[in-house]
């Protein structure tokens, strides 16, 4: 029933406002011909491009700029021997793979005598332990301390004469961490 009435509202209110529509389109035809006929194009034709001039390149005898330019070695120290480097030929650890602002220092365990082992925490979410003397980060670095507060490491850094330069760096913990 309340169906049959919305029916009846629609068609009665369509067939309403069919009556309002004018029967033609006069005046709208009537007004857009005034505007065809009083418009003016505002668009300027565009001007004329000069022919331009070709020129032979006359640089066979310099350097080609569309090939790649040869890189210069620096000369380096031939007796490395004396500088002081890392281990070079040693297996990387796990940790290396990762740059020091890439890991967090989460806490740390104690076992005994044995010391501190730090938890660390890497940026694809797995947990390391690292205790003193293992490996971390791309620098050779080498955990040289643990404590609950920071864990203290050796880096190696590349002097660019073939020799290599030890520099400190640290983790810290962050303030909402603690030990266990």
């Amino acid at each position: 029933m309340k169906r049959l009435s919305m029916t009846l509202v629609a068609i009665t209110c369509s067939t309403a406002l069919s009556a309002c529509a004018p029967a033609t389109n006069s005046d709208l035809e009537q007004y857009m011909a005034e505007v065809q006929r009083t418009t003016v194009a505002g668009i300027p034709p565009l001007p004329e491009l000069p022919e331009l001039e070709r020129v032979q390149y006359i640089g066979e005898q310099k350097r080609n700029p569309f090939e790649p330019k040869a890189l210069r070695v620096a000369v380096r120290n031939s007796d490395t021997r004396t500088c002081p480097q890392p281990d070079l030929e040693r297996v990387r650890a796990g940790l290396e793979n990762f740059a020091l602002d890439q890991l967090t220092f989460t806490g740390t365990l104690r076992s005994g005598n044995s010391g501190y082992t730090a938890l660390v925490m890497s940026n694809d979410g797995r947990l390391h332990r690292v205790n003193r003397g293992d490996y971390i980060g791309p620098n050779y670095g080498r955990v040289s301390a643990v404590n609950p507060q920071q864990i203290d490491i050796r880096e190696w850094v590349p002097t660019g004469d073939g020799c290599w330069q030890q520099r400190d760096a640290e983790l810290r913990i962050s303030i909402s961490q603690r030990s266990f």
